[in-house]
């Protein structure tokens, strides 16, 4: 499992925790090398192969979202870590 984890350098704050595990994830054409994407451990989404990069299958919690083409995994941990930077973990 990759994680990734770094110093917020502009307001100095720990960001959430972004990690991707590698499975293989059913399909219509059978199965392919996939990502689960967790955020401070827990289970937040799924990216699949595309063509030209990994395509968001799902995303859990109060950003649900599909369908979101990303051309390579450190856009797709970009992206969640826009979306998550206000969440405050309980």
């Amino acid at each position: 499992m990759m994680q990734v984890v770094a110093l917020d350098q502009a307001t100095g704050i720990m960001p959430a925790e972004i990690s991707f595990q590698s499975v293989r994830a059913v399909t219509q054409e059978g199965t392919e090398d996939s990502h689960l994407v967790f955020l401070d451990g827990a289970l937040m989404a799924l990216l699949v192969p595309a063509e030209t990069g990994w395509f968001l299958q799902f995303s859990l919690g109060f950003r649900e979202q599909e369908g979101v083409i990303f051309t390579t995994l450190a856009m797709a941990e970009n992206w969640i870590r826009d979306r998550t930077s206000s969440v405050v973990a309980l």
